[in-house]
C-alpha cells in the first residue's frame, strides 16, 4: 500500500542510520469521546468508561442529523455543533524519563483547551492551526498521563461555510532529547543549485553544551549528495540558529511535471552521539514573479490553473482520510489543475505533503478575514489577540514545502493591519510573495481579486505594476446530470456580465427536483445547468480563454474544485439545500461535465466527453437538443445510430471550445470519435436507457489495502437491463459489509439530500450514482460489499417494470461463495423465505410499495423497500425555472420582535414578517458580495399602511453602521394584499455583509423580501 503524506515519511525514516533519541509516535487510536460539556473530565480520575472509543481524525458534526433548526443553519450546512470532550490515558515508558515530550495536534476545530493529568496546557481558539504542548513534567513525574481535550464549537455560525467539529486531523507524541531541534526548527531555501539550511537548536539543560550540527542531503534514491558539519557552543536555556549552505551537482528541479523531492537529515550531535535528528523533505526550484507575464518556475512561464477548495469532503466532513485527500488532489491534477488555493484557512499537514509528492502547487491561505465575517468566527472574537501567533506557527510549519508558492493572508479583507501581517510573513519567509483575496491593498506583493475580476473589462484594463491573480474566478454552478438550455445569471443581466447566449429559443428540458409549490424559495431553489450556462458574470470557457490569452493574467482559481457543505442559503435558497454546488466535482467525488471541459483545455492525453445524456422520457420526438463534445483532439465526429452528423474542429475561442450539433431527439445511440492525424484516438458512446433494472459496483481510486486499517470508495451505478447507465436513477441502494470492515459513510453528491451519512445502511441514488466509503478495522480477513436495490422508474413515466438486484464486490481477498435468494411482497408486508421468490422483472400498479429480502446462506442480509407512485421522485414537465434568482425572504432572516405570518396574498416565499407594535424589532440578512466593494441598491418589498402619516419609517443599517435612520416605507393600499417596493442606496464591502432593518415608533410594515442590485 502506498501511504500518503506524513505517515509515509515517518515509515521511511528507518532507512536512515543513527536515528538518535528523537521519536514521532502516531497518537490517533483509541481516544474516548463524549459530546457533552463535563468540566470534571479534565481531571485524570474522571470515570469515562461509558464514553465512546474512536480514532481521530474525527468530526462529530458530520456524524449527526441534518436539521433545519440546527444553529449551524444554512451557513454551515444545518449540522449539529456544540461542545465535545476527548480523553486518552497512556502509560509513560521508562525511556521518556528525562526527555522532552510534547503532544501535537494537526488541527482541532475550534476553541480547544488541553489538559495533562489535570494541568491546563493551553487554549487555541483558531480551528485551522497546528499546535503542540510540552508534557515533559507529567512524563517525568507520573506513571501515566491522562490527556483531555475540550472542543467548544457551540456558538454558531462559527464560519461562513461548513467547518466540522472536533479533532479533525492527526495527533502525535514527539519525544526528544533536552538538547533538540524545536518544532518547525528547520528552514530550507534553494536558489539554483544551492541549498541553504537554517537549524534552530534548543538547550533546555542546566549546563553549557558543545555540539555539532551535521546536515546531510539525500536524493530520492536515498543517496547522500551533500554533507555539512558546524560546531555549536550553546548556553543553558538558550536557542541558537546554525546556517549552512550546500551546492548540489546537477540538481533535479521540482515542478508540477516532475515533483522530485530531496531529503535533509539534520542531526544534533554530542561527540559521537546523536541527540536529535529531524528529516525534512524539500524541493529544489526557482520561482520569479513578473508583472508582465506572471510566474516563472525554473525558467518556464507557468499559468496558475487553479481551484479553491474548503476542508470538508462531503459525507466525510472535515476529517478527511489521507487516502481520500490524495484521491481528490490527484483528481484535480488529472483535470489539468496545477494549483489549489486553501480556502479560506490552512489545510492539514498531510495536504501539503501530498501536494509536494503529486506536484500540485499551493496558494496557502490563512484567514477568511481580519475581522468579523460570521457572528461567532475567529475574526469576530480572537483575531486581534491571536493573529501574530497563528501567522507565525503557520508560516514556520509550511515554509519548507516546495508546493507552497505564495501566501494569502486573507480572503475578503481590508484594514491597516494588512501591513503588519505582510511584514511578519516577510520576516518569517522572504522567499514567497504575499497576496489576499480581495483586499485591494497596496501592502500585498501580488494583487489578488475575487469575483470582481470577472467584470467586463477588468483584466484588460488592469494596471501592470504588480502581478495579478484572479483569486476566485470564475463563479459558475452546475448540478451533475442536470441540464437547461436557457442561460441563468445569479446577479441578473447587467453591464458587468459577459453574455452567454441561450442555446435554444425555448427551454428544452423540464425535469426538476420537486414541484415549484414545494419550494420555500422557488426562484432560488433551483438546480443549475451542466452546459456551462449558469454563472455570476462569466462562464468557465470565457475564464479559460482569458487566462490563456492575457499575458499579465498570472492565474485564476475557480470557485471551487469540489462542492462543499454550507453556504446553502444566499445563492441556493436554503433548506433542503445544504451545500454549495460551484465545484467541477460534486460532494461525493463524482466528476461533473465541467470537469471534462477543463480536461479538454488543460490536458493533452486524447479525450472526448459527450453531453448531455440521451435518456429523455418526456421530450417530444424531433425536439432539437444541443449535443456538446469537449475534446482536445484535432477533430471530433458525432454519430447518431451509426450515421455521421459531421466533423468539427474544436476552436480556441470560448464559444468554440465545445463542438456542438443540434440533434433531433429520438431514442438511440450517440457516439463521439476524436481524431488526431486523421486516425481515431478515442471515443465515447452514450445510449438511451430503458427502465432502471440493475446496479454495477466498482472502486474509484486505490483498492483496499491488503492489511491494516484503510478506506476505499465504492461507486454504485444504476443501469438498465442492457447494462447502459441510467442518468435518472434514483432508487435506494442497501449495503451490507462482509468481513472486518464497516460503512464509514454514504453519499450521492446531491445538494438537497439531507439524510444522515454516518451509521447509514442505505442511500438513494442521485442522477444514477451512489457512493459508499468502506473502512477496514485492522483485523485480518477477507472483505466484501453486498449491495442490493429495488429498481424501476419511481414515477413510472415510460415503464411500470420493477427489477430487484443484489451484487457482491470483493474488496480484500476473493469474493465469498454465497448462495443468495431474493423474496418480495407487494402488499407492504415484511418478506421472508415464504414470500414470492424473485425470478425476473415484473409490473406493478401506481402506488405500490415493493419490499424485498436478500437471503444469503439461509440468513437475511438485506431488507429493502421502494415505492412507485406519481408523488415519488423527480418531477417532470414542469415550467422552466426563472432565469434570474429572486430576493432574500424576510422569514428566512435572523429576526427579533416579529413573527412569521402568511395571512393575505401576493407575498413571496412562505410568508412575511409582521412586527406588530414592536418598537425595536429587527430583521437581519447576510449578503455575500463576491465582487468589488462599492455602492449598491437595496430593494425592499413590503406591505401596510397607517392612518397617522404617509407611511412608517425603519432604521437601515449595513455592517453595523446606520445608513438611513428614517427610511420611509410609504403606505400601500392595505396590509398583506398590496405589496410595494422601495429602492435605496447602500454601501457594500467585498465579501460578507449584514443588512438590518429595525422598527421604530409603533412598529414596522410587513416585510416580504429584500434584494440587492
Amino acid at each position: 500500500m502506498r501511504l500518503p503524506g506524513i505517515l509515509a515519511l515517518i515509515l521511511w525514516l528507518p532507512a536512515f542510520p543513527q536515528q538518535g533519541n528523537a521519536e514521532r509516535l502516531p497518537f490517533d487510536e483509541d481516544w474516548k469521546f463524549a459530546r457533552q460539556d463535563v468540566m470534571e473530565a479534565a481531571q485524570p480520575g474522571y470515570d469515562d468508561r461509558e464514553w465512546r472509543v474512536l480514532d481521530v481524525p474525527h468530526d462529530w458534526s458530520i456524524e449527526g442529523e441534518y436539521q433545519k433548526s440546527h444553529p449551524m443553519r444554512d451557513t454551515c450546512g444545518y449540522l449539529p455543533a456544540g461542545i465535545g470532550w476527548y480523553r486518552k490515558t497512556i502509560p509513560v515508558p521508562p525511556q521518556w524519563r528525562g526527555r522532552q515530550v510534547r503532544i501535537a495536534f494537526d488541527g482541532v476545530f475550534m476553541n480547544s483547551t488541553v489538559w495533562a493529568n489535570g494541568r491546563k496546557l493551553g487554549t487555541r481558539p483558531y480551528g485551522w492551526i497546528s499546535f503542540s504542548y510540552d508534557i515533559s513534567k507529567e512524563a517525568n513525574a507520573s506513571e501515566s498521563i491522562t490527556l483531555a481535550v475540550r472542543v467548544d464549537n457551540e456558538k454558531q455560525p462559527a464560519a461562513r461555510w461548513y467547518t466540522g467539529s472536533g479533532i479533525y486531523a492527526h495527533t502525535w507524541i514527539d519525544v526528544k532529547d533536552p538538547v533538540h531541534v524545536p518544532t518547525s526548527g528547520i528552514r530550507i531555501r534553494t536558489k539554483g543549485q544551492d541549498v541553504m539550511i537554517d537549524t534552530t537548536v534548543a538547550n533546555t539543560t542546566a549546563g553549557r553544551r558543545s555540539l555539532v550540527v551535521r546536515t546531510r542531503i539525500w536524493d530520492g534514491e536515498k543517496t547522500i549528495v551533500g554533507e555539512l558539519t558546524e560546531p555549536l557552543r550553546l548556553e543553558a536555556g538558550k536557542e541558537a540558529v546554525v546556517s549552512q549552505k550546500c551546492t548540489l551537482r546537477a540538481a533535479r528541479k521540482w515542478s508540477p511535471e516532475d515533483p522530485y523531492l530531496y531529503f535533509a537529515t539534520s542531526e544534533v550531535m554530542d561527540g559521537g552521539r546523536v541527540l536529535d535528528k529531524v528529516v525534512t523533505r524539500f524541493g529544489v526550484r526557482d520561482i520569479e514573479w513578473r508583472p508582465e507575464t506572471g510566474m516563472w518556475m525554473n525558467g518556464k512561464n507557468i499559468k496558475l490553473r487553479g481551484v479553491a477548495n474548503h476542508q470538508d469532503a462531503g459525507a466525510l466532513g472535515a476529517a478527511v482520510p489521507d487516502k481520500i485527500l490524495r484521491f481528490r488532489i490527484q483528481q484535480l491534477k488529472d483535470m489539468g489543475c496545477n494549483t489549489i488555493r486553501t480556502a479560506h484557512n490552512p489545510q492539514t499537514p498531510a495536504f501539503y505533503q501530498i501536494c509536494d509528492e503529486l506536484g500540485m502547487m499551493v496558494m496557502d491561505e490563512i484567514f477568511d478575514g481580519w475581522g468579523k465575517k460570521a457572528a461567532h468566527d475567529y475574526g469576530a472574537h480572537s483575531f486581534d489577540e491571536w493573529w501574530r501567533r497563528d501567522v507565525t506557527d503557520w508560516i514556520l510549519r509550511d515554509r519548507n514545502h516546495p508546493s507552497v508558492i505564495i501566501y494569502s493572508v486573507g480572503n475578503e479583507t481590508h484594514g491597516k493591519v494588512g501591513r503588519e501581517i505582510v511584514e511578519l510573513c516577510h520576516r518569517l519567509d522572504d522567499t514567497r510573495p504575499v497576496t489576499s483575496g480581495a483586499s485591494g491593498s497596496e501592502f500585498m506583493d501580488v494583487h489578488g481579486v475575487n469575483g470582481g475580476s470577472e467584470n467586463v473589462g477588468f483584466i484588460e484594463n488592469l494596471k501592470k505594476d504588480r502581478v495579478f491573480i484572479g483569486t476566485e474566478n470564475p463563479h459558475t454552478w452546475q448540478v451533475r446530470g442536470y441540464y437547461r438550455t436557457s442561460t441563468w445569471y445569479r446577479d441578473g443581466l447587467s453591464k458587468r456580465v459577459h453574455e452567454t447566449p441561450d442555446l435554444t429559443e425555448t427551454e428544452v428540458f423540464t425535469d426538476d427536483w420537486t414541484h415549484t409549490s414545494a419550494k420555500s424559495n422557488a426562484r432560488k431553489q433551483i438546480f443549475n445547468s451542466s452546459y456551462d450556462n449558469a454563472t455570476v458574470r462569466l462562464n468557465a470557457r470565457q475564464s479559460i480563454a482569458q487566462l490563456r490569452d492575457i499575458p499579465h493574467y498570472a492565474g485564476s482559481f475557480r470557485w471551487t474544485g469540489h462542492d462543499y457543505i454550507g453556504e446553502a442559503g444566499y445563492v441556493h435558497g436554503g433548506w433542503p439545500f445544504k451545500a454549495f454546488m460551484g465545484g467541477a466535482i460534486d460532494l461525493a467525488n463524482f466528476e461533473k461535465d465541467l470537469y471534462h471541459l477543463y480536461r479538454s483545455q488543460w490536458t493533452t492525453a486524447p479525450m472526448v466527453h459527450l453531453l448531455p445524456h440521451w435518456t429523455h422520457p418526456v421530450t417530444k420526438p424531433g425536439t432539437a437538443i444541443p449535443v456538446w463534445v469537449y475534446s482536445n483532439c484535432e477533430e471530433v465526429e458525432l454519430f447518431f445510430n451509426g450515421r455521421s452528423l459531421g466533423r468539427i474542429k474544436p476552436g480556441s475561442e470560448w464559444d468554440k471550445m465545445q463542438c456542438q450539433w443540434m440533434v433531433p431527439w429520438q431514442p438511440g445511440e450517440l457516439k463521439a470519435v476524436g481524431y488526431k492525424g486523421g486516425r481515431t484516438t478515442v471515443e465515447q458512446v452514450v445510449r438511451t436507457a430503458t427502465a432502471p433494472a440493475n446496479i454495477a459496483l466498482s472502486v474509484d481510486g486505490e483498492p483496499l489495502a491488503a492489511e491494516g486499517r484503510d478506506i476505499v470508495q465504492v461507486r454504485v451505478t444504476t443501469q438498465d437491463a442492457d447494462g447502459d447507465f441510467h442518468p435518472y436513477g434514483e432508487n435506494r441502494s442497501y449495503f451490507k459489509v462482509l468481513g472486518p470492515a464497516r460503512i464509514r459513510a454514504l453519499d450521492n453528491g446531491s445538494p438537497i439530500d439531507v439524510e444522515r451519512h454516518f451509521d447509514a445502511a442505505d442511500r438513494i441514488a442521485f442522477y444514477g450514482l451512489t457512493r459508499a466509503y468502506v473502512e477496514s478495522n485492522g483485523t485480518p480477513g477477507d472483505i466484501a460489499l453486498l449491495v442490493g436495490g429495488i429498481l424501476g422508474e419511481k414515477k413510472q413515466i415510460t415503464s411500470d417494470k420493477v427489477s430487484i438486484a443484489a451484487r457482491l464486490l470483493p474488496l480484500r481477498g476473493p469474493a465469498p461463495q454465497l448462495e443468495t435468494e431474493i423474496f418480495y411482497t407487494l402488499d407492504g408486508s415484511k418478506p421472508d423465505a415464504t414470500s414470492a421468490r424473485y425470478a425476473g422483472s415484473f409490473s406493478v400498479p401506481p402506488g405500490t410499495t415493493v419490499r424485498a429480502v436478500v437471503i444469503a446462506d439461509g440468513a437475511p442480509v438485506l431488507e429493502m423497500r421502494e415505492r412507485f407512485a406519481a408523488d415519488e421522485g423527480f418531477v417532470w414537465a414542469v415550467a422552466p425555472a426563472a432565469a434570474v434568482a429572486g430576493g432574500e425572504q424576510a422569514e428566512d432572516a435572523r429576526f427579533t420582535g416579529a413573527k412569521v405570518a402568511a395571512k393575505g396574498s401576493g407575498f413571496h416565499g412562505k410568508g412575511y414578517l409582521d412586527f406588530g407594535h414592536s418598537k425595536d424589532g429587527h430583521a437581519e440578512w447576510y449578503q455575500e458580495n463576491d465582487g468589488a466593494g462599492g455602492p449598491a441598491e437595496l430593494v425592499i418589498r413590503y406591505s401596510g399602511k397607517t392612518q397617522s402619516g404617509p407611511g412608517r419609517t425603519m432604521i437601515l443599517s449595513v455592517n453595523g453602521v446606520v445608513v438611513d435612520g428614517k427610511l420611509l416605507l410609504p403606505n400601500a393600499k392595505d396590509w398583506g394584499t398590496d405589496w410595494r417596493t422601495v429602492t435605496t442606496p447602500i454601501p457594500l464591502k467585498p465579501g460578507a455583509n449584514t443588512i438590518r432593518l429595525t422598527s421604530v415608533g409603533k412598529g414596522g410594515m410587513y416585510l416580504d423580501e429584500i434584494s440587492v442590485k
